[in-house]
């Protein structure tokens, strides 16, 4: 399964789609991945290629990304991203529910330049009411690179148990939302999110963007919290509060 867009000068053009990825394009250049909302089976590989020159994206999952039972195999998440010549890019993603015994791989690649923005997020449930982290095995890899070299990358590996384990243990009930978020000013935007109470940010090795770890005890919060660092940076982009049409 493969879906490949590229956007230049605002203009999209479909270079690849094999079935059952699917999106639907709205106008402002707003994009919805219908394929998530139908959950990740075993062994099941999705590719997905964002390519942005010149052009503004906003991108969101149709719902919730669920990830079903397996034995012994991984289902594979793949994104890559790159930004060009004052491209920005706006990635809201549902949470991630691993269903009992899942096995899931994600990888995430974005690469940019120094006049692109973004904002990306992704959150991770703990599963279904009566399978809290009951899931088997959660890899992923977060890589940005600034013009083709490495700015920050994370690597890991989750078994669900050893998370069960740990919050028994530590008596915490949050679940976590992280933010990738590159302004026009890091500084400034920083300095917004201190004044509006986030204290979880830091910037990567070179300064190049800012990553942002709320956590809240439900996933509405989370994504309240989510929508309103969203909101304050499209200001500080001098863009207007969007609405993805979900309810």
């Amino acid at each position: 399964m493969s879906l490949h867009l590229k956007l230049i000068n605002d203009e999209i053009s479909l270079q690849k789609m094999t079935l059952p990825s699917r999106y639907y394009y709205f106008d402002d250049n707003y994009i919805k991945l219908l394929t998530l909302g139908e959950g990740f089976f075993p062994n099941d590989k999705l590719f997905t290629k964002l390519e942005l020159t010149n052009s503004s994206l906003i991108i969101a999952s149709e719902s919730a990304a669920k990830v079903y039972p397996s034995k012994d195999v991984f289902a594979i998440n793949k994104f890559d991203i790159s930004l060009a010549q004052n491209s920005n890019l706006e990635f809201i993603n549902d949470e991630l529910i691993m269903f009992r015994g899942a096995k899931f791989i994600q990888f995430f690649n974005l690469d940019f330049d120094e006049s692109c923005t973004f904002f990306c997020s992704e959150m991770m449930s703990s599963g279904r009411s009566y399978e809290e982290y009951d899931f088997s095995d959660l890899l992923m890899r977060n890589k940005f690179s600034k013009e083709g070299a490495v700015e920050y990358l994370e690597c890991f590996d989750i078994e669900g148990a050893k998370l069960k384990d740990y919050s028994k243990r530590h008596g915490r009930e949050e679940i976590f939302a992280k933010i990738y978020v590159k302004s026009n000013d890091n500084e400034m935007f920083a300095s917004v999110l201190s004044d509006m109470g986030v204290k979880a940010y830091e910037y990567t090795q070179n300064r190049a963007f800012i990553v942002i770890i709320i956590c809240a005890g439900k996933i509405s919060h989370l994504k309240e919290e989510i929508y309103n660092i969203w909101e304050l940076y499209r200001k500080a982009l001098g863009k207007k509060k969007f609405d993805l049409g979900k309810r």
